[in-house]
């Protein structure tokens, strides 16, 4: 199901603007009641919840850590305004209570970074644009207990719009690019850090040359997509990536993350022939045991530039997707 936009309307979207935005680091929080519609959801469907509070983001990342009451927090870190300021913002959503708060800014404003990882529950954030054509090679880790944020080892170089995972306490960081960037960025650069040594690796990049930007963990595998349809894998036991079955819908700067062994692309864009630009609402699902795709619910309004991210509400897993306009900037699908 897709919805057609003009082209200037893209170009203006993506304009970057050299701008920051004051963050607040108080820690007032926004609730909103947990809807019954959340307790009784049905199988493949999607629901609003409490829409991010302040300023409308884009180019955001997300990660979700585990408190101490076994309820799901999803982080919200950095990203654009809708002129093109970059924010240092970091807001955090309490599942179950349906809820905002917000934590210690970023140390830079920050967006279309790599992405987001978890490590002994510690966000960890790499690369992205300070500014516009301000690139960075910078790790940031997160503490959430601390409230508090430490810079790490650098990248080897600068990277942006990459697609970060996790597989057995290290973080792996496939790189991106965008439009007249790619050139500079080919080949993508493959990244494996070590938190116990603070260093980086460089990895063999797929031989697909697919964007980051979208991915997930399955099975100690990392699958990611990017631009177009292709999908790789790379497995860390063979250092080597493979090509698998192609989605059957693109989804360009879509949202997606990894749940119950399967993952989940939805949301972005498609550019057809004419130029125009197609808002893709598709939910495409990859299973890695039959290495085939399938195609889900649709997304409730059109979304590119925003995050996603597992959660679990009620026992029950499900994928929380995060940015763009109010309202509806909140929602959260129930497989």
């Amino acid at each position: 199901m897709t919805y057609r936009l003009l082209r200037s309307a893209a170009a203006a979207f993506t304009l970057l603007i050299l701008a920051s935005c004051g963050d607040s680091t108080t820690e007032t929080e926004t609730a909103g009641d947990t809807p019954p519609a959340a307790l009784a959801a049905a199988a493949n469907s999607w629901i609003t919840r409490a829409d991010l509070p302040s300023t409308e983001r884009w180019a955001l990342a997300a990660a979700t850590v585990t408190n101490a009451a076994g309820q799901s927090i999803l982080y919200t870190i950095g990203g654009r305004t809708a002129t093109g300021g970059s924010l240092s913002k970091v807001q955090a959503y309490n599942v179950a209570t349906n809820s905002w708060s917000y934590k210690a800014s970023l140390p830079v404003p920050l967006y279309w970074s790599n992405g987001a990882g978890v490590i002994n529950r510690k966000i960890y954030i790499s690369g992205g644009l300070t500014g516009y054509k301000a690139y960075s090679a910078a790790l940031y880790v997160y503490d959430p207990a601390a409230n508090s944020w430490t810079r790490k080892h650098d990248m080897p170089n600068t990277t942006f719009r990459g697609v970060t995972g996790v597989i057995d306490g290290k973080l792996y960081v496939l790189t991106g690019c965008d439009q007249e960037d790619c050139d500079r960025y080919e080949p993508r650069a493959f990244y494996r850090y070590n938190p116990v040594t603070d260093r980086w690796v460089s990895l063999p990049t797929p031989t697909s040359q697919v964007g980051g930007r979208m991915g997930g963990v399955m099975g100690k595998k990392f699958y990611v997509t990017g631009g177009g349809n292709q999908l790789d894998m790379y497995d860390p036991a063979t250092n080597l990536w493979a090509a698998r079955a192609p989605m059957p819908q693109q989804h360009s700067r879509g949202a997606a993350a990894a749940l119950a062994g399967k993952l989940y692309v939805t949301g972005g864009y498609q550019e057809e022939p004419d130029g125009t630009i197609e808002s893709v609402l598709t939910t495409s699902v990859y299973d890695p045991t039959t290495n085939t795709w399938a195609t889900r619910a649709p997304m409730p309004t059109a979304h590119s530039d925003f995050a996603a991210s597992r959660v679990v509400f009620n026992g029950r897993p499900r994928i929380e997707v995060v940015g763009g306009t109010r309202p509806g900037n909140n929602l959260q699908y129930i497989p």
